[in-house]
């Protein structure tokens, strides 16, 4: 048995690379609001800190319109506790997720998301997103609420946990990045934050990155930095 290589130069010679070379090429971007990560959490960012009427620039080591964990779709949404079937308050949420995690959970940042991912769905629906059994296939069925047609999961009593049809939730969120005008970065890799002064802990001022196909380098600098690169689950679920 041959080796992949061995075949490869026996039988099939690798193809040219399919993009320009450009690793002498130095890229600088300055705007208000640099958004690193470009997926459900970033785009949110990126369009919010738009309509606040900021230059915004969005960052992504893949193509925004499909990247992160929430690129395949979005089929549940959680946390709505202040949607209008909900029967446990943002507070209530946020002490029963700290206790279940033995108190190793970021109580304000779950207390922000039990508080706001109701109002955040709305906008996905405002946007497109369809988050209601509008053409009533589940009429009647025990996880549905027949006056608001929202359905819900995991507690059919508390109802918190929304079924959604989230299939196109990237794309819609990535038109709007695109209607607001947000300068985007697709296959950007970010590889380092930049502190004033170049010292640890001072304040961070940019971010510097690579494309991942021309090799190009890019220099972002900006007034505020969101990191929204958290949970790369999508690259063993989905890959």
């Amino acid at each position: 048995m041959t080796s992949w290589w061995n075949f490869v130069q026996r039988d099939a010679p690798l193809p040219e690379w399919a993009y320009p070379i450009r690793y002498d090429v130095e890229n600088q971007v300055t705007t208000d609001v640099l958004v690193l990560g470009g997926g459900i959490a970033g785009c949110h960012a990126a369009i919010n800190a738009a309509r606040k009427g900021a230059r915004v620039a969005i960052v992504d080591k893949g193509s925004i319109r499909r990247s992160g964990q929430g690129g395949a779709g979005v089929d549940h949404w959680q946390a709505a506790c202040t949607n209008p079937c909900s029967k446990v308050s943002p507070e209530e949420y946020t002490r029963a997720i700290i206790d279940s995690f033995a108190g190793y959970d970021c109580g304000p940042l779950r207390y922000i998301q039990c508080q706001e991912s109701w109002d955040t769905l709305l906008d996905c629906e405002r946007m497109g997103v369809q988050i209601r059994d509008v053409h009533d296939e589940f009429k009647g069925a025990a996880f549905r609420d027949d006056e608001t047609k929202l359905m819900f999961t995991y507690d059919y009593e508390n109802r918190h946990t929304l079924r959604v049809y989230g299939h196109d939730m990237k794309p819609r969120l990535y038109r709007e990045v695109k209607r607001l005008g947000a300068q985007i970065f697709d296959r950007v890799m970010t590889t380092s934050l930049l502190t004033e002064d170049g010292k640890q802990g001072t304040r961070v001022v940019g971010a510097t990155g690579v494309n991942v196909r021309t090799g190009e380098f890019y220099i972002f600098k900006a007034k505020a930095i969101v990191l929204a690169m958290a949970h790369p689950r999508r690259e063993w679920t989905f890959s």
